[in-house]
């Protein structure tokens, strides 16, 4: 058995049918007729093995030889629908901005509420000051009184970067508690400052946690820092960012970091909502700082941008925020 095709022929008239397509359906439609399944070339190809041994070669050959011919008739057709869409795509400027129509652009919730918070602490005479996404172990957990066997590094169960053999291992950041030795090793007090950025945690996403979220570290060091000036402090933002009847309370907890620790919550439309971490800067930290304990105190405090986002603007889950849809940052 051959397959009884005159090539010449056979190829004119696919060549001459495919041609004629005109949408990428019609090609594929096409596509599936001359080698599917069903097609002539894939039932002359499972008849070889019923063939005479002599006969099998030839007709083998020729109908891989069909099937060469077809296959490029067809990437020759899809070709030309595909030059023949982009001709007829209008030009496209790629240094113009993008604009729709009758719409005005708008900042995201987060960012205006971070915003606010450089406002407000700026008017309090803190600087803002920046560090690195990607931290050292030593600057993430060392220096902040967390060594490798510590159980508080389980509170925040992190990403790790692979580093080179004799370097210290990468993380990116899970706070940005870490550039606190960074900024008092450069720095004497007294000084105030806050640190805002993205963290990132290996935490499992539900309405009320994010893998990666923005947080804004504040850090004041200077002679008799109190645990009152920190409360003081801290009632103040939250009335800013709110309105006058905020009130807040402190709880106690516990950070490797600060000494004593606290959990700070906020009374706002009838119930306490967790707001940040807080506390008395550790000495050991201080010291590491290349501060002198027996001369300075401090306080530091860690809350999340978008945790205060969610609060003002009545949202009943943070993922909203970081979702690609516009319809929540257009609504708020």
């Amino acid at each position: 058995m051959t397959i009884n095709i005159d090539l010449t022929a056979f190829q004119s008239s696919v060549i001459a049918r495919l041609e004629a397509t005109t949408t990428v359906s019609e090609l594929e439609a096409l596509r599936v007729e001359l080698l599917g399944k069903k097609s002539l070339i894939q039932a002359s190809l499972a008849q070889l093995g019923k063939l005479p041994q002599a006969e099998r070669k030839q007709a083998g050959e020729q109908a891989n030889r069909v099937k060469g011919i077809i296959s490029a008739a067809l990437d020759a057709a899809s070709q030309r629908l595909a030059n023949q869409a982009e001709a007829q795509l209008s030009g496209v400027d790629l240094s113009q901005p993008i604009t729709i129509a009758h719409q005005v652009g708008h900042i995201h919730p987060t960012q205006a509420v971070l915003a606010d918070v450089y406002d407000i602490f700026l008017r309090l005479g803190y600087a803002v000051v920046d560090g690195p996404e990607i931290e050292t172990d030593w600057y993430n957990f060392e220096v902040l009184n967390m060594p490798a066997d510590h159980p508080a590094r389980e509170m925040q169960d992190t990403f790790y970067l692979q580093s080179n053999p004799g370097q210290a291992p990468l993380v990116p950041r899970t706070h940005t508690s870490a550039a606190q030795i960074r900024y008092m090793s450069q720095r004497q007090p007294p000084f105030k400052v806050i640190v805002p950025g993205k963290v990132y945690r290996n935490e499992d996403e539900d309405r009320t946690h994010l893998w990666s979220f923005y947080q804004v570290e504040g850090l004041v060091v200077g002679e008799d820092v109190s645990m009152a000036d920190l409360k003081g402090t801290l009632l103040h933002v939250m009335q800013e960012l709110f309105d006058e009847s905020v009130k807040i309370r402190f709880r106690p907890s516990y950070f490797p970091y600060t000494e004593p620790s606290v959990e700070v919550d906020v009374w706002y439309r009838d119930e306490w909502l967790e707001i940040c971490g807080a506390g008395m800067v550790h000495p050991d930290v201080l010291e590491k700082g290349g501060i002198n304990p027996e001369l300075y105190s401090g306080f530091a405090f860690g809350f999340g941008p978008d945790r205060l986002t969610v609060i003002r603007y009545g949202l009943s889950d943070i993922r909203m925020l970081w979702r690609p849809n516009l319809l929540t940052s257009r609504q708020v």
